[in-house]
C-alpha cells in the first residue's frame, strides 16, 4: 500500500509538471500491479507456512489408527484415581494378552506393541493427556477407560482420530447409542442388565422398599436408573433416590436421608468413596451389620481394602459382571502372580479378552488400520467355529475359517452396538475379613 501511495504521489507530481494524462494512468497501473504481485507473493508464503503446519498436524493425526503393519495397542486404565483398586488386574490382563499373542506369532507377521497409560479419574485431565500421547505413538486401539465418566471425556478424541476405543469395564447404557463412528466397543455389559440382576436379587430377599444412593455421573446415574426402573416394574417401592457430587468428602446429610427413609434395603452405587459412606451408615445404625440389607455394585467391589475396619462390611452383598472365576482358575493364578499377590481381579479377564478380540479382528482384516479392524470385531465374537485361546483362533483364521471367540469372559456374542448381548454376574458377599468366596453365586442375564 505504501508503494501504491508513493506511485500516486509521483504520478500526481508528474501531472502537475505537465505530463500527459495517459502517462499518469500507465505509471499508476504499473506500480500498483507490482505492489499487488509482491503482496500476493508474501501472502502466499504465509499461507504455505500455515497450511504446511496444518498438513503436518493432519498427517500426525492420520498416523494414529492409520495402519503401518504393526498392531499398536495403548491403554488408559486406572493406575491412579478412584478406581485404582481395579487397575492392577486390568493392566496385567493387557500384559498377559499381548504376551500370549506374541508367543503365538503375533499379528500380521509382527509382534503386537503395548503402550500402557493411566486414566486417572474425572478430577484430573490424565486420560486426555495420555490419549494425546498414545495417538502420537500411533496407537491403533486404546483399551479403557474403566470409568464410564472418564471414557466420555475422551471418546470423541479417540474415535474422531479413526482409532478404536475398547473398554473392559464401561457399563453406562449411554454408550449403546453413542455416535462413535463405529469405533467404540466394550466387553462389559450395559448396566441395563446389571440393574435387572441387582433389583431381582433384592426382591428375592423379600425386600419391598429400597433406597438408592449414587454418584452423580454417567456410571452412577445410569446404573441407579436401571435399578430403580426394574425394582418399581416388579412391584417394589423406591423410597429415596439420592445423587451425590463426586467430589464431596462428608456423607452425613445423605446418610441422614437414608435413615429417615427407613427402607428394607439400600444400594450404594459408588467407587472408593463408598468406604466413607458405609462407615457413616454403620455409625447411624443402618450399615451391613444391621437389619438393613445393604448392596453394592462393581464400582465398589474392592472397598474392603479402603476400610479402617473391614469387618463392618460383613453381610453386604454386591454384583459384578464376571465369568465364574472357578472356571478360569488358571488365568486367575497367572493374574495374581503377575500382580505380585492376591488383589482385586474384577475386569482382568475382560481386559485380556478385549486385547485378544482386537488382535483377532486385525488378523481377519489383514490390517491394523482402525476402521478396518473395527469392522471385524463383532464378527469374531459370534457365528463361527468356537475357539477359546488366541493360538487356537489364529490357526483357524489362518486356515480361512470364520471364528467365534468365547474367551475367558465369553460367550460375548456382540450386537451391532459393539457390546455383549448377554453376561454372567457374580453375586458376592462380604465376610468379616473381606469378600467371602464360599458364598459366591453366579447368575446369567440377557
Amino acid at each position: 500500500m505504501r508503494m501504491i501511495a508513493l506511485a500516486l504521489t509521483f504520478a500526481l507530481v508528474g501531472a502537475a509538471c505537465g505530463s500527459d494524462a495517459a502517462d499518469l494512468v500507465d505509471a499508476v497501473e504499473e506500480t500498483a500491479g507490482d505492489a499487488v504481485d509482491e503482496a500476493g507473493d508474501a501472502a502466499g508464503e504465509v499461507v504455505d507456512e500455515v497450511t504446511g503446519e496444518d498438513d503436518e498436524a493432519m498427517e500426525d493425526d492420520a498416523a494414529a489408527g492409520g495402519g503401518d503393519g504393526v498392531l499398536t495397542i495403548g491403554t488408559i486404565l486406572p493406575v491412579t484415581g478412584d478406581l485404582a483398586f481395579l487397575g492392577p488386574a486390568e493392566v496385567q490382563g493387557a500384559e498377559l494378552a499381548v504376551a500370549d499373542i506374541n508367543a503365538a506369532g503375533g499379528v500380521l507377521g509382527q509382534d503386537v506393541v503395548l503402550e500402557q497409560g493411566d486414566s486417572g479419574d474425572t478430577t484430573t485431565d490424565t486420560a486426555s493427556t495420555e490419549v494425546d500421547r498414545l495417538l502420537g505413538l500411533g496407537a491403533d486401539a486404546i483399551m479403557g477407560a474403566a470409568s464410564s465418566a472418564v471414557s466420555k471425556t475422551v471418546i470423541d478424541k479417540i474415535t474422531g482420530a479413526g482409532v478404536i476405543q475398547f473398554s473392559p469395564a464401561n457399563t453406562s447404557p449411554d454408550f449403546t447409542t453413542y455416535d462413535d463412528n463405529g469405533l467404540y466397543f466394550r466387553t462389559a455389559p450395559s448396566d441395563l442388565l446389571q440393574g435387572r440382576v441387582i433389583s431381582n436379587e433384592i426382591l428375592d430377599q423379600g425386600n419391598e422398599s429400597l433406597s438408592i444412593l449414587f454418584r452423580q455421573e454417567s456410571y452412577g446415574q445410569g446404573l441407579a436408573d436401571a435399578i430403580k426402573a426394574n425394582f418399581e416394574e416388579s412391584g417394589g417401592t423406591v423410597d429415596a433416590f439420592l445423587p451425590y457430587a463426586v467430589d464431596i468428602e462428608s456423607f452425613d446429610a445423605e446418610v441422614d436421608q437414608l435413615v429417615e427413609a427407613g427402607s428394607n434395603a439400600i444400594v450404594v452405587v459408588g467407587f472408593a468413596e463408598s468406604a466413607n459412606i458405609i462407615t457413616t451408615m454403620h455409625e447411624r445404625g443402618i450399615g451391613p451389620t444391621s437389619d438393613t440389607n445393604v448392596w453394592g455394585v462393581d464400582g465398589n467391589a474392592g472397598i474392603d481394602g479402603e476400610m479402617d475396619d473391614p469387618s463392618i462390611l460383613e453381610g453386604m452383598r454386591y454384583t459384578v459382571p464376571s465369568v465364574d472365576l472357578g472356571s478360569i482358575s488358571d488365568f486367575i493364578d497367572r493374574l495374581n502372580e503377575a500382580m505380585g499377590g492376591e488383589e482385586e481381579t474384577a475386569y482382568g479377564a475382560e481386559t485380556y479378552d478385549s486385547v485378544i478380540i482386537v488382535a483377532l479382528a486385525a488378523a481377519v482384516a489383514g490390517s491394523d488400520e482402525g476402521k478396518a479392524v473395527a469392522a471385524e470385531i463383532n464378527g469374531v465374537t459370534k457365528d463361527g467355529e468356537k475357539c477359546t485361546t488366541f493360538a487356537d483362533c489364529i490357526a483357524l483364521v489362518d486356515a480361512g475359517t470364520d471364528i467365534d471367540y468365547d474367551g475367558l469372559g465369553g460367550p460375548y456374542e456382540f450386537v451391532d452396538a459393539g457390546e455383549p448381548a448377554a453376561a454372567s454376574f457374580l453375586i458376592a458377599t462380604y465376610g468379616a475379613d473381606g469378600a467371602d468366596d464360599s458364598a459366591a453365586e453366579y447368575v446369567f442375564a440377557s
